[in-house]
């Protein structure tokens, strides 16, 4: 269960994800700015092929062309010319002159459940635990794929989120014949991200009484300013590269073109070692979560620490990040998939 916050004022919207006492997720738009492209779906032409890369830029009716990998799954190869169906999986980045990155593999969420189209079968988080239930309730067509995340609630509710997604997916099918490029499904402002990811039992309170009516009682109105001090507390310190954690120490968050480098500090609170650097870890991984911050991440750890397993030992590691393990240098090695500029990045750039 989560408390989600929207604020609402004449040049910023901005949403907070409260879960145990702390903010898990913070963002924001600016409502006279276009939306990022991140999650729509385009139906593209193939203008160009790079063998070397293994990529082929494709045109989607934006200013600069997409790339796509020649090869995804068991999906053939595109060729030059060729009209493709494709999502942006990664926004353009104006800080490293990377552009749009593309994908055929369409993948359409709703609440806990993401409709796979061309991954066929059904996947569910390690973290289920009464698997069958799922299995049962959730058939699939052959050619029907379907990951149920973690949070998922064993409710009849998401045979409804299910017929919707395939609705959603038919009417895309029903735009194929268009002439591309040609936009599908627009990439979703902030308020329908907020909505599509409400699970049964998340409560949104949104402070303006026009664009809570837009949720079709999906959410409460407040009087109230939506964020209160934790959340506005936390807002501030996106700003920050230095941020305090609650055991003491503090973490030292640097971004740069290669990697992300978090450099842990003590500063006199340290008891014990290996007690101290999960912590760390913890607060590192609800950073790394709360600043979508992505690409190669590396940690320096208080010490020399020799083993991975003791440092992990009782935490919850995102689905999305990959561990790689200690380097030589003892710094924990870790790579979550990069989808647009991190949330500092972004608020440099466009409230700067």
């Amino acid at each position: 269960m989560a408390e989600i916050f929207y604020t609402v004022a004449s040049d910023l919207h901005r949403m907070a994800r409260v879960a145990g006492g702390l903010v898990q997720e913070i963002d924001f738009e600016i409502p006279e700015n276009p939306p990022s492209l991140w999650g729509g779906i385009y139906l593209g032409r193939v203008v160009e092929t790079q063998k070397p890369l293994q990529a082929a830029f494709v045109d989607i009716g934006q200013t600069q062309l997409g790339l796509l990998p020649l090869r995804e799954g068991k999906l053939t190869s595109v060729t030059h010319g060729e009209t493709v169906l494709v999502q942006v999986t990664r926004t353009a980045n104006p800080l490293d002159a990377k552009g749009v990155r593309l994908t055929r593999l369409i993948t359409l969420s709703l609440g806990p459940l993401l409709y796979t189209p061309f991954t066929p079968g059904l996947s569910l988080s390690k973290k289920i635990k009464n698997r069958e239930f799922f299995k049962n309730l959730l058939p699939l067509l052959p050619e029907e794929g379907l990951i149920v995340r973690f949070g998922a609630t064993e409710s009849k509710h998401l045979l409804d989120l299910l017929s919707q997604l395939r609705k959603e997916w038919e009417t895309i099918q029903q735009q194929l014949a268009e002439k591309p490029p040609f936009c599908v499904s627009p990439p979703s402002n902030l308020l329908t991200r907020v909505l599509r990811s409400l699970s049964p039992s998340d409560t949104l309170v949104i402070d303006d009484r026009a664009v809570c009516l837009l949720t079709k009682g999906k959410g409460t109105y407040a009087k109230e300013k939506a964020f209160d001090d934790v959340c506005e507390e936390t807002w501030d310190s996106l700003s920050s590269t230095t941020l305090a954690m609650p055991e003491g120490g503090n973490l030292s968050i640097e971004e740069t073109k290669a990697l992300v480098a978090i450099d842990v500090n003590s500063q006199g609170a340290l008891k014990h070692v290996l007690s101290f650097n999960r912590s760390a870890i913890k607060e590192c991984l609800r950073q790394i979560h709360l600043r979508d911050l992505g690409g190669k991440i590396v940690i320096d750890l208080i010490g020399a620490p020799q083993e991975l397993a003791p440092l992990l030992q009782g935490l919850t590691i995102p689905s999305n990040v990959e561990i790689f393990g200690l380097s030589p240098l003892h710094l924990l090695e870790l790579i979550r998939r990069r989808r647009r500029l991190s949330l500092p990045q972004r608020l440099k750039l466009q409230i700067n």
